[in-house]
């Protein structure tokens, strides 16, 4: 049994580095001058970790992409799955009400989309609060916020105090919802992942470790609803990826 690497990504780094991207691709990250059979042997040595969480990976990102519109299929809303049920109203195209999603007849051909502008109004309406109540409680003014449909970052902060969310956070706990305004809204004072930075998200939110390591367990939640298939890593993207947007050191990335 073999394991087939998608990628193979070569910089100044000094270290290997496996990655599993959210469709099940694997990604080599290796320096420029490691060789070949070095990288088969690390492979090697991973391999069986790797065929079982690539296998893992596939079929949480396939059910989630794969998504019935019907009676008894069930949808993610503030980190609960929640059931669907189909009425005829036909003014209402979706309703959430008493932990249930309606969802009229009349709109089942448009479903994908429904769902989609229902938690993109959902996500605006839910963070914009959260991130008013934080800023206010911590004294960190920001300029607006943008939800996105960013299938790779959870959220980022732009050098003129703009944060961006995906509309996919929505579809997490609160709790974790509120680390990603905490993380972006910290980055307004700091502009990077400096001891500062991280001293101001411990300040502010002092167990935020087992929330980061929850969006880490929990990444491919990010791609739901994603309407295409494909690697998460461009074959021509490059390591540093700060020379090419000054902001992206300031994303929370998956």
């Amino acid at each position: 049994m073999s394991v087939k690497v998608d990628q193979i990504i070569r910089s100044e780094r000094k270290s290997l580095e496996i990655q599993i991207s959210v469709e099940g691709h694997i990604i080599v990250r290796a320096p420029m001058n490691e060789s070949m059979e070095s990288i088969e042997r690390y492979i090697d040595e991973k391999k069986f970790y790797l065929l079982r969480t690539q296998q893992i990976t596939k079929a949480k990102y396939l059910n989630d992409l794969h998504k019935r519109y019907e009676e008894g299929e069930t949808f993610l809303y503030l980190g609960k799955e929640r059931p669907l049920k189909i009425v005829d109203n036909k003014s209402i195209p979706l309703k959430y009400e008493n932990g249930t999603f309606y969802l009229s007849s009349a709109f089942i051909k448009l479903a994908n989309k429904v769902f989609i502008d229902w938690y993109k109004d959902s996500a605006r309406e839910y963070i914009l609060n959260l991130t008013n109540r934080f800023s206010k409680l911590y004294d960190i003014n920001f300029n607006k916020i943008i939800i996105t449909n960013a299938y790779s970052q959870w959220g980022s902060c732009s050098g003129n105090g703009n944060l961006n969310f995906s509309w996919r956070a929505i579809l997490i706990p609160h709790e974790v919802i509120s680390y990603l305004v905490v993380h972006e809204l910290a980055h307004i004072v700091h502009h990077n992942h400096s001891d500062d930075y991280w001293v101001q998200v411990e300040r502010m939110m002092p167990d935020y470790i087992k929330y980061e390591n929850w969006l880490k367990k929990n990444d491919h939640i990010c791609s739901m609803f994603k309407n295409e298939m494909g690697t998460l890593f461009n074959k021509n993207q490059e390591e540093n990826i700060e020379d090419k947007n000054p902001n992206d050191q300031l994303e929370f990335k998956l």
